[in-house]
């Protein structure tokens, strides 16, 4: 390999797929298998294999690779095959796959992409052994509910290897010659572009250096960074360097809001402004991009999905000639080519140095891209921004739960069109409606439907009820029914009530594989009711080991917020508890003067639960005076929505009303509504405007109300979760796990919902604002210790001293204009 050489790597699989896969979305008539029953059924196979040829090395697993050249490109294709059999100068290569269904439905010959992926593996193989004239590949298809195995064998010489190698080779630089031919402009764009901006802000330097070093070193990084530091930046542009260094392959600037995406977006377009041209891609969710939304993905109806691999090609090569690849132009490039808008994006995603999108596509079991994340893919860097999101939406990825409505509603969709099914369907209803009417008592419920479970096993609550233990009458019921669903569904492909099915059919599927997979010290199983839903969980209480095997030491992770602390919980959240590999730490200060912000702590009103009906009247007083000191926007945080209406109630019926204009968050708002929340703060000097809003909630944070636009925030209350048995489970674990229950169930978790409030009002350098911390609990060391350093707090005791420390403020920043 020349020094001059261009790499370009890819796994065989996704090499057999971009050539040799033809057709729709659809897929063949036989059913795929979950991850876990494809290992299992792989491992059936192999014992099976060393069974039938004890004189034979058997392996499997294989790690194969090869290179093929053209003019100064190198692909290097690299894969593992499921067997090898080195007989005596006689070897087999086997390519396994996994089937549901009868073995009728299987094609009589094979598959062809499959015998590509099999006779690309034999070249592989046969490039390092030049004696070798000819081997033998072979396909075995492994049955799930019973014990079929279909194999099929051809001998193949060297010289058809070879060609078929070559062949697709060549085809494949064919295919790819746009994104080949300005790969290395992109690449070279990337040494050269400067930071985009006159200066870097305090801290953004040290941010970068860990950015780098994390590529570098294939490591994790936690960093706090206060709002200012410009974390998107000091993320971004680092990665930029990472990429063109060779570092990394692609980069996933991860987040759970739409509007941090954009924000990506915005700073990588700045970057194109000082000569970058590295390709990006926002990504969104499959209902967001659907054309055929009647449809519901049916891929054998869908006239986006019926011929997408066939007119894939020529979709790919219209958006290489883009380097902003956005919504609009996935959906326009959709309709012209007529594929699945979904399934381009993922597909284009491959040709994109920067991949925008939700955590989900790094992290979650159900939505994560294999194409980018399994063993054979090369390393991408994960940019993981507003981490502090992430451990709740991590247990959320590893919790699985069966809905009463969605059985109740496949029980009616298939009635009277499957006796076994419907049986199936009836014995799941059995066990839900026996647990749900313990649920009215104080009946344990588990002990009398699961055996070896005691009435000691179960925690009963009101309307709750959890267990250690698994469920296994209930996995028994729903593997029963998985079988007779996979069943219909093949005999009944095009049935009017399909979708309604499908939902409870994926959601049992996921609980099995929940259940399978996962399922450890680290879960309990939970049935709940709440305001007549129903519904049966594997509730995960910590997804730190398995969110952490997904990228420790596989691929660079920097999770950054201007929320992470105490850093130690959330690298315990995020990366595990593993004191041999502990992740490097960053906690920076604010970039902003710190006169520009200023605290206020009364401790002198309490606003716990048993309190808050004795001291709504006079926090309302405090927020009244603090907001006649200044005309301006305020944002006042209150613990609930039914706080909320109290104090709603109590402003609708003062007699200084028209002093003031009132707002108030409703539950469940709109996009449109929400928009309209926030507009109304672009009018802001000539009267004041106190809003109200829940903590936590939607205005919490992910909002930018620079300037005069938000003069102050008042939080009432410390943040705190409410109490219910799944914060009492979470506190026990923790608690038997590392001693800190209270604190990982209810204290840090509440606090960041303050930090997060309280981090509207300086969101620039020319921002000047105050925060008003009331709740009693303000003053104990457990807060303070959070209180982040910018935070000098002043304690106000009364009206008096509020207004007087607020006149004070005020009058600088008068003076100081």
């Amino acid at each position: 390999m020349q020094e001059t050489d261009h790499i370009i790597r890819i796994a065989v699989r996704a090499l057999a797929e971009a050539i040799h896969r033809k057709g729709g979305l659809a897929g063949p008539a036989y059913g795929g298998v979950s991850s876990a029953d494809g290992i299992r059924l792989h491992q059936r196979f192999f014992n099976l294999l060393s069974e039938r040829h004890e004189a034979a090395l058997v392996q499997s697993e294989v790690a194969l690779s090869s290179t093929f050249g053209i003019e100064d490109w190198t692909f290097l294709i690299n894969g593992r095959c499921d067997a090898l059999l080195e007989l005596p100068d006689d070897p087999w290569i086997i390519e396994a796959k996994s089937f549901t269904g009868p073995r009728e439905q299987l094609p009589e010959k094979g598959e062809p992409v499959h015998w590509a992926q099999a006779n690309l593996y034999a070249w592989l193989y046969m490039a390092k052994k030049p004696k070798l004239q000819s081997i033998v590949v072979g396909l075995a298809y492994i049955g799930l509910e019973t014990d079929d195995l279909v194999e099929m064998q051809r001998r193949i010489s060297r010289a058809e290897a070879e060609a078929f190698f070559r062949k697709t080779c060549m085809a494949y630089s064919e295919f790819s010659i746009n994104q080949l031919q300005s790969l290395r402009f992109r690449e070279n764009s990337g040494l050269i572009c400067r930071f985009p901006y006159s200066g870097l802000r305090t801290g953004q330097k040290r941010f970068m250096q860990e950015v780098i070093g994390a590529a570098r070193q294939k490591s994790s990084a936690f960093i706090q960074a206060p709002t200012g530091t410009g974390k998107t930046m000091a993320a971004l542009y680092p990665a930029v360097k990472a990429l063109a260094n060779h570092l990394v392959s692609h980069v996933f600037y991860l987040t759970a809001m739409t509007s941090t995406r954009l924000i990506a977006a915005r700073a990588l377009e700045d970057l194109r402004q000082t000569g970058l041209h590295m390709k990006y891609l926002v990504l969104y969710a499959k209902e967001k991009l659907c054309l055929e939304p009647d449809l519901y993905c049916d891929s054998k109806q869908c006239p986006y999905a019926t011929a997408y691999y066939d007119h894939l090609p020529d979709a790919l090569r219209q958006l290489f000639l883009l380097e902003s690849i956005q919504r609009e132009d996935i959906l326009n490039c959709a309709r012209q080519f007529k594929v699945c808008p979904f399934e381009l994006s993922l597909d284009i995603a491959l040709y994109c140095e920067f991949i925008i999108c939700d955590y989900n596509h790094a992290f979650d079991p159900r939505a994560k891209l294999d194409r980018f994340f399994n063993q054979d893919m090369e390393t991408q860097m994960l940019l993981i921004d507003e981490a502090h999101n992430l451990p709740d939406r991590s247990r959320e990825m590893y919790s699985a739960v069966l809905d009463r409505k969605l059985l109740d509603e496949a029980i009616s969709a298939t009635a009277g069109l499957s006796p076994l099914l419907e049986q199936a369907l009836g014995r799941l209803k059995a066990y839900m409606d026996q647990l749900n009417q313990s649920l009215a008592g104080e009946n344990p419920g588990f002990d009398q439907l699961e055996k070896g479970i005691g009435t000691g096993h179960v925690l009963v609550a009101e309307n709750y009820r959890a267990m250690r233990e698994l469920p296994a009458s209930l996995l028994s019921l729903l593997g029963r029914f998985e079988y007779f669903c996979r069943q219909f569904l093949d005999q009944h492909q095009d049935f009017e009530k399909r979708r309604a099915l499908l939902d409870f059919y994926f959601s049992a599927l996921y609980f099995s594989r929940v259940a399978e997979e996962y399922f450890d010290q680290t879960y309990v199983t939970t049935v709940k009711k709440s305001a007549g839903h129903f519904e049966i969980s594997l509730m995960c209480l910590d997804a730190a080991e398995k969110l952490a095997k997904s990228y420790r030491n596989i691929h660079p992770a920097v999770f950054f917020s201007a929320t992470l602390s105490p850093l130690s919980y959330y690298i315990g959240l995020l990366h595990g508890n593993i004191q041999s590999d502990r992740p490097e730490s960053l906690l920076l200060g604010s970039p902003f003067p710190s006169d520009n912000l200023l605290v206020l702590i009364c401790s002198s009103l309490s606003t716990r639960y048993q309190k808050r009906q004795a001291t709504i009247e006079p926090i309302l007083g405090m927020i009244l005076q603090a907001a006649r000191q200044h005309t301006g926007n305020y944002l006042i945080f209150v613990p609930s929505f039914a706080y909320l209406a109290q104090f709603r109630s109590l402003i609708r019926n003062l007699p200084v009303r028209e002093e003031f204009d009132f707002m108030f968050q409703i539950p469940n708002m709109n996009e449109t509504l929400r928009q309209k929340f926030l507009h109304r703060f672009e009018r802001f000097g000539d009267r004041t405007l106190i809003a109200a809003a829940v903590m936590g909630g939607v205005f919490s944070e992910g909002i930018d109300l620079f300037g005069e636009r938000l003069s102050g925030v008042m939080i009432i209350g410390v943040g705190l979760p409410q109490i219910c048995p799944e914060r009492e489970i979470m506190k026990q674990y923790y608690t038997e796990a590392l001693g800190s229950g209270y604190e990982y169930a209810y204290l840090y978790p509440g606090f960041n919902k303050v930090q997060q409030a309280a981090g509207r009002v300086i969101r620039s350098e020319n921002d000047r604002g105050f925060v008003l911390l009331i709740d009693d609990r303000y003053d104990l060391p457990a807060y303070t210790s959070l209180f982040p350093a910018e935070w000098q707090p002043t304690t106000v005791s009364d009206q008096d001293e509020l207004a007087a420390a607020l006149q004070d403020f005020w009058l600088q920043t008068d003076g100081g204009s």
